[in-house]
């Protein structure tokens, strides 16, 4: 009886210290910096990834995409990073974007682009928009495809009065995304997250120095 009590209770004891270290680990997850604001990070339309809420980019559209009779391709923005991340948070922010997804870059040494889809957003509702993903690889390119957007309707209807109402028209069809940030995260590593505590760790005993003078 005695050692079914001590098995019992060493088992008890295990599955505490599993919880423990669990807690831990998740404590620890921590958001990175903003990588799109990293050096040496590229975009198309560069004002998207300045830090300033107050700048606007626009998103383009691909040469060649426009027909006699009216295109309909989608516009896009491309951030090129210096060096593969795991991208696990998207914030887009955004006045006029309505639909859109996002494409991460596989980096096959075989295409010059292989581009997977990892994220279909529809009717967004307010700005700033927060995409969490979970993409099984890391990349260092991310594309935005605009779908559709609150300038699409009025696009049209100048379009059509252009044609005279005959209901063809050149240039494309889909207004252009205006796009004031994008932001990039991914989860700190545990060093970093150590490194960040014992930081301000010694901020506060610093601090509690300069209290006592």
């Amino acid at each position: 009886m005695i050692y079914r009590f001590m098995g019992f209770f060493l088992l008890l004891t295990c599955f505490s210290v599993v919880l423990t270290g669990c807690g831990a680990l998740f404590s620890e997850q921590e958001w990175s910096e903003n990588y799109a604001l990293g050096e040496g990070v590229r975009a198309s339309s560069p004002q998207m990834i300045d830090g300033k809420l107050n700048t606007i980019g626009e998103t383009m559209f691909p040469e060649g995409s426009s027909g006699f009779a009216g295109a309909n391709p989608a516009s896009e923005v491309v951030i090129t990073l210096p060096e593969k991340k795991t991208i696990r948070r998207i914030v887009v922010h955004s006045d006029n974007l309505t639909e859109f997804d996002i494409h991460a870059d596989k980096g096959s040494i075989a295409v010059e682009a292989d581009w997977q889809l990892i994220k279909d957003i529809k009717a967004v509702k307010s700005s700033p928009i927060q995409i969490s993903l979970l993409i099984p690889f890391p990349t260092d390119r991310i594309r935005l495809r605009v779908l559709g957007t609150k300038d699409d309707a009025l696009l049209n209807r100048q379009q059509r009065a252009r044609s005279g109402g005959r209901g063809w028209f050149t240039g494309n069809r889909r207004a252009v995304g205006k796009i004031r940030e994008i932001e990039l995260y991914g989860y700190k590593s545990a060093e970093q997250v150590a490194e960040k505590a014992a930081t301000d760790q010694r901020e506060k005993e610093l601090d509690d120095l300069l209290q006592l003078e």
